[in-house]
């Protein structure tokens, strides 16, 4: 089955990182990079990149500035019904080795249970939670199950020496610490940052799977739709990539020398 990423394409600092993952294995097919830039020298990034390399294909909407509520519209240009859909966002600046072949295998192996599925990402707030409970990374402090929770999401502090664990334990060989359960996602607001879903997935629900004019495409996917369809969402346990920051932690993480 062709396995096709998406990306809201924005920030240069960032692709930088995911097209070396991205364009750097043979496991993707296709690369959509969905023109949501907010500045000029950014798109000039972006077009330069859907030229480096034919497997690159630029998706442009009228009025997509960079916002969020624009995101959703892009789902539009998943229309193949023989492809696995992985979106990931742009600041995605790691994948463990082999990722893409691995989540090929796995999201196939559950074809026709969740609706969406992702691996386990560091520094999302839910998934920083099943870190606490189940992994063999020591995490103090007062986290929540919340995709905004008030301490893990909503200020750098949490995902600055978190960061450095993670760069430690590759360099060591050592992410098995990492290594969660799979477990479930069901009427819960998940952050989208590396979600997949079967395109005859989203052809079959037509606008169910994302409705036209969606400004809250996050919600929607990762909690109403799950709960409409009966079909949860599914995060992969077994799988580790890395999300540099939101945009509540960006300033602050950026003063460090963590994205080097």
């Amino acid at each position: 089955m062709k396995l096709v990423v998406v990306t809201p394409a924005g920030r240069e600092k960032y692709l930088r990182l995911l097209s070396h993952y991205g364009l750097g294995s043979p496991d993707v097919d296709e690369w959509q990079l969905w023109d949501n830039c907010r500045n000029p020298d950014d798109r000039a990034f972006v077009h330069r990149l859907a030229e480096s390399d034919p497997r690159c294909k630029l998706k442009r909407l009228d009025g997509a500035d960079g916002g969020w509520s624009m995101i959703g519209s892009f789902v539009r240009f998943c229309d193949d019904p023989d492809a696995l859909y992985l979106r990931l966002d742009d600041d995605i600046v790691y994948l463990e080795p082999d990722f893409f072949a691995r989540f090929r295998s796995r999201a196939l192996a559950e074809r026709g249970g969740p609706i969406w599925f992702s691996p386990l990402v560091v520094n999302n707030a839910i998934c920083n939670t099943l870190l606490k409970h189940f992994s063999h990374v020591d995490i103090e402090g007062p986290l929540t199950a919340q995709a905004m929770c008030p301490h893990a999401w909503a200020y750098p502090n949490f995902a600055q020496p978190l960061h450095p664990v993670l760069i430690e334990a590759v360099k060591a060989g050592r992410l098995e610490d990492f290594r969660v359960p799979d477990r479930e996602v069901r009427l819960a607001r998940f952050s989208i940052n590396a979600v997949g879903f079967f395109g005859a997935d989203r052809m079959a629900l037509g606008d169910l799977f994302m409705p036209p004019g969606c400004t809250a495409e996050e919600e929607w996917l990762s909690a109403v739709l799950p709960a409409k369809i009966d079909r949860p969402g599914k995060i992969l346990g077994d799988l580790l990539v890395a999300h540099f920051s939101f945009y509540t932690q960006e300033r602050g993480l950026l003063r460090t020398d963590l994205l080097d």
